[in-house]
């Protein structure tokens, strides 16, 4: 069982304030049966010292009312046993002495009923108390495990923000937070990084492109060396691509500066409609089921969503195969829904991923696109605050479903 084994495969045992309370449960319970024992011992000596003179009393009654005992005066307190053995020796019967030790053995028992008793009810509430008092150290623990749980690049700017006592608990919730802080500040350079060196690459292409662009238009390449201008002028293309996702990759994942209501299925509609003769030159049948939806976010990145879906189900397909594009509006959600046959896919996750096209492969090769499609898309659904999820279709292809909230 490897390190990163999760809690659930390990099996979920007692909570934290489970066991404080049955360490508090324990204490008291262990203290209150130290305490009993105690108490029944001294009952118990105390009974039998002042026995002696109960029995002296009934005795002296009895010799009042004519009974059959000796007359000798009363003597000091005795041990009972030793009492009850004098009484044996002269011949007289024991109603004294059995009338003590009954006495003796009845409140005993008594009290060590009641007692008892009394302890499991305190026991109880003892336990009661130890769980509430357990409850407020752990429902601050508990939010450190949810915020941690939940956090992901795209919130880092949440804060746990524990109050009350200076304890332990509120040490850890601001080491949490300033750990947080740290990441927040790293995350934004890099994305500062990959947008200011996108931008500035951007130039220096757009020279190249036109170094090699202007002599193909005149004509004044030699045609030995016009493929490899082309090859220069398809590397070029493909940079240019790559970069113009890594910008607008960065653009998404800061987050949404404004928003308005934008009519999704016009954009599904219009998306599609670019892109069918992309789609009937591979052999595509391209297909489109839109209702009346509109969500509130930003028409560009939702334009380059749909488009990147759309793109990547005609490009990522096979001859003689289809993609469908359904938009529905159901439960309190805006639904887009792409579908495309094509290869098996083992793991659909792994393609939202920058690079990853579906297999090992990094490099071109014979597959077109920048491998940035998927991510792009995840991000703007999290900037829209909509939730993404990939599956492999059943006998080759992808389905992908993005879920907005109802503006």
């Amino acid at each position: 069982m490897g390190a990163d084994t999760t809690r659930s495969e390990r099996g979920r045992g007692p909570t934290l304030r489970t066991r404080l309370t049955l360490v508090y449960t324990g204490v008291f319970a262990l203290g209150g049966v130290l305490l009993l024992g105690a108490n029944y011992l001294v009952a118990s000596a105390s009974l039998r010292d002042r026995g002696v003179s109960l029995a002296m009393t009934i005795e002296t009654v009895a010799r009042e009312d004519g009974s059959p005992y000796p007359s000798e005066p009363a003597q000091p307190a005795w041990p009972l046993d030793s009492w009850a053995e004098t009484q044996e020796k002269a011949g007289v019967a024991e109603p004294a002495a059995l009338l003590v030790d009954g006495y003796q053995d009845g409140v005993l028992s008594d009290m060590l009923v009641n007692s008892v008793l009394a302890l499991v009810a305190i026991t109880l509430l003892a336990a009661a108390a130890g769980w509430l008092i357990a409850g407020r150290p752990m429902r601050r623990l508990h939010r450190v495990t949810e915020t941690a749980r939940t956090l992901s690049e795209h919130d880092l700017h949440s804060r746990l923000g524990l109050t009350g006592p200076d304890d332990e608990f509120r040490e850890l919730g601001d080491t949490f937070d300033a750990m947080l802080s740290r990441l927040e500040r790293a995350f934004d350079s890099q994305r500062r990084f990959v947008a200011n060196a996108s931008h500035e690459l951007r130039t220096p292409l757009a020279v190249q492109r036109a170094a090699l662009e202007v002599p193909l238009a005149q004509d004044r390449v030699p045609d030995d060396l016009r493929p490899a201008f082309r090859r220069a002028l398809d590397s070029v293309g493909r940079s240019e691509s790559l970069i113009s996702g890594l910008l607008l990759l960065a653009r998404s994942d800061r987050g949404l500066a404004r928003t308005e209501e934008v009519d999704l299925a016009g954009i599904v509609r219009d998306t599609a409609a670019r892109h069918e003769a992309d789609a009937r030159e591979a052999g595509v049948d391209l297909r489109v089921d839109t209702e009346a939806a509109a969500v509130a976010g930003d028409a560009v990145l939702l334009e380059h969503l749909v488009r990147n879906l759309v793109e990547n189900a005609v490009r990522h397909n096979t001859s003689g195969g289809w993609v469908e594009a359904r938009l529905r509006t159901a439960h309190g959600r805006t639904v887009v829904k792409v579908t495309n046959t094509g290869a098996e896919i083992a793991d659909p996750d792994a393609l939202f991923e920058p690079f990853h096209r579906g297999d090992a492969a990094r490099l071109r090769g014979a597959r077109p696109g920048s491998g940035l499609g998927l991510s792009i898309v995840r991000s703007i659904a999290t900037a829209h605050g909509a939730t993404v999820v990939a599956r492999a279709r059943p006998g080759g292809g992808l389905v992908v479903t993005v879920g907005f909230p109802v503006p």
